[in-house]
């Protein structure tokens, strides 16, 4: 009978006009393969179909439907519902992927052999659920109004250490959150370089370690939206390489570590290593900790435009914490405002050196201000506004405080 149905079924597929779409189900994924795709397809000993060279063990498959709908190639769709995640793979990429789905739990690996960039469109809502995505190729990763909480992980984990292009599409909002234990280093982690786009909304709780965190670097393209992290274990925003802010708003909050923390790679030749780059948009940071930093960096930090708000407080603390040099500007055209609230005395553990004071910007290298506004409220015992280990240099510019630099 199984037989009988399957083969009536391809007969319907290559005879019915009006058909478009073949659908291949097996659980909670379906393969999708547009008609003009299909080409010859081979039934062979009841246990196999080959559609479009892409050969299915029959054993594994639920249904075959056909419908009018239409897919894109190089796709990737999951869509979240509850304690379910359904996953709707095209058909040409379909042979590249392994899929493992559990519940909510979707872990997609892509082929080593897979030369072309696929789109992962996540959506939906579930409590209990995550996405896990690797490969050796670009990628485009969408969250598209996702609701997505994982209990014992991050709730999206990108390994694929290529370029991926996440896109929160304008007009929508992603609330992610991840598991309070577990050894996922984020709530969203991508091991590749992250380029953010699109004029949504991204709100991230990291209740085991960080609330974003990269191992290559982060961009926030000129028409980004929003980042918010309403709380992490560690850093709000852990990022390795470099960090480069074009646009968008970025706002830290109820965070253990640092607001926005940039660290050098193991390979000391990574363009701009350990490097911090704003050219625009607006940062609000609310920061609450002993010897926590509002923006650190490893290396240069660079400002050349936007508006940066910081409150921080502890023993210790810092509002900015240049690795090198620190250079404040309006190259980018858009004018620089900074404005930021310190609180604290001298943090001091076990070990004496370790010890630090509190600074609203301390720098190790040089200082350059060529053009802006900074405005710094300092207060605590042995608290400073501005602390240069190098000289500061002065073009131009409105500072209401004064610098402590090898030079003045």
């Amino acid at each position: 009978m199984k037989k009988f149905y399957l083969i009536a079924l391809l007969l319907s597929a290559a005879f019915t006009a009006t058909a478009q779409t073949l659908n291949i189900h097996s659980g909670q994924v379906t393969v999708a393969v547009p008609a003009e795709d299909a080409g010859e397809m081979t039934y062979t000993g009841g246990t196999s179909l080959t559609v479009n060279g892409a050969t299915y063990d029959l054993t594994a498959v639920d249904s075959i439907t056909i419908d009018n709908s239409t897919v894109e190639a190089a796709t990737v769709s999951v869509t979240y519902d509850g304690t379910l995640a359904n996953v709707l793979v095209s058909g040409d990429v379909a042979p590249y992927m392994t899929i493992a789905v559990a519940g909510a739990d979707v872990s997609i690996v892509a082929a080593a052999t897979l030369a072309e960039e696929v789109t992962y469109r996540l959506s939906g809502t579930s409590t209990d659920g995550s996405f896990t995505m690797d490969g050796e190729y670009k990628s485009t990763v969408e969250l598209n109004n996702l609701t997505l909480t994982s209990s014992t992980g991050a709730a999206v984990n990108i390994e694929n250490g290529k370029r991926i292009n996440v896109v929160i599409p304008t007009g929508t909002t992603t609330t992610l959150v991840d598991g309070a234990s577990g050894s996922q280093k984020a709530c969203l982690f991508v091991n590749g370089h992250a380029e953010f786009s699109g004029g949504g909304s991204l709100i991230l709780t990291g209740n085991t370690r960080h609330a974003y965190a990269s191992d290559e670097y982060t961009i926030l393209g000129a028409d980004f939206g929003s980042i918010q992290v309403l709380g992490s274990a560690n850093d709000g925003l852990h990022i390795e390489q470099y960090f480069q802010m074009d646009g968008g708003t970025v706002t830290v909050s109820n965070v253990t570590g640092d607001g926005i923390d940039v660290g050098i790679t193991k390979d000391a030749t990574d363009e701009l290593n350990g490097q911090v780059i704003i050219n625009g948009g607006t940062i609000t940071l609310d920061v609450a900790s002993d010897d926590a930093k509002g923006i650190k960096c490893d290396s240069l930090m660079t400002i050349a435009g936007g508006t940066i708000t910081a409150n921080v407080s502890g023993d210790g603390c810092k509002g900015f914490s240049a690795g090198t040099d620190l250079y404040i500007n309006q190259t980018s055209g858009n004018a620089t405002s900074i404005d930021m609230t310190v609180t604290g005395t001298t943090y001091m553990p076990d070990d004496p050196n370790l010890e630090s004071k509190c600074r609203g910007i301390k720098v190790k290298g040089n200082f350059y201000f060529d053009g802006g506004t900074i405005k710094i409220s300092a207060t605590g015992a042995k608290s400073k506004a501005i602390s240069v280990d190098g000289n500061y240099y002065y073009t131009s510019g409105s500072l209401n405080c004064a610098v402590d630099a090898a030079n003045t």
